[in-house]
């Protein structure tokens, strides 16, 4: 029933193929629509990822990956593409940064989503260049499930590695409701 699948998806297990398939279905129709959005992003000989959250082109990150205002970035498109960009600065607090990418067309783009009100054991999706660029695949997607929804961060289980910082992590509805910091670290 609809009733049930709105369970999983806010977090209940899967009890048979049928439900678990369902999760799956929902997994792949949030990828189709988030991975276009999730962007890697080089600076200064380093690589992060971001994800895109407005048609006019900004692109939120991580704030060490984008740092200080001012730096030109090279944004790099799920299908190879490379846009200019600029940073528009980093709140090193929340660990959250701001690129500007350059040029007047149309970005794909994701929704913000709302972190508050985000129950332990939800499912999520996370996705990031883990590893760096690579250019023969598209950004993994993983899925997990919010461990611990803190007024400093959530943490989640969604498999991180380095590549990943200030990729996206979506909920079940495809809206951005966190970006990847502090891999592996406590949050505070």
């Amino acid at each position: 029933s609809d009733e049930r699948m709105q369970r999983i998806f806010a977090g209940d297990t899967p009890h048979n193929a049928a439900e678990l398939k369902a999760l799956e279905k929902r997994a792949k129709e949030i990828a189709a629509r988030v991975v276009p959005c999730t962007v890697a992003v080089e600076l200064g000989g380093g690589s992060g990822s971001g994800v895109i959250i407005s048609e006019d082109g900004y692109v939120l990150t991580a704030g060490h990956v984008s740092g200080r205002a001012g730096r030109n970035v090279s944004v790099i498109m799920h299908d190879g593409r490379r846009v200019s960009g600029k940073t528009l600065g980093a709140n090193i607090g929340i660990d959250a940064g701001l690129i500007k990418l350059e040029g007047e067309e149309s970005w794909p783009f994701c929704e913000m989503g709302k972190s508050n009100d985000l129950e332990n054991g939800q499912w999520c999706l996370g996705t990031g260049h883990s590893g760096g660029l690579q250019r023969d695949r598209t950004p993994p997607v993983r899925l997990g499930r919010v461990i611990v929804n803190h007024r400093h961060g959530i943490q989640s289980g969604v498999m991180l590695v380095g590549g990943d910082s200030g990729g996206p992590l979506f909920d079940m509805d495809g809206m951005v409701i966190g970006i990847h910091s502090r891999i592996g670290g406590e949050l505070m």
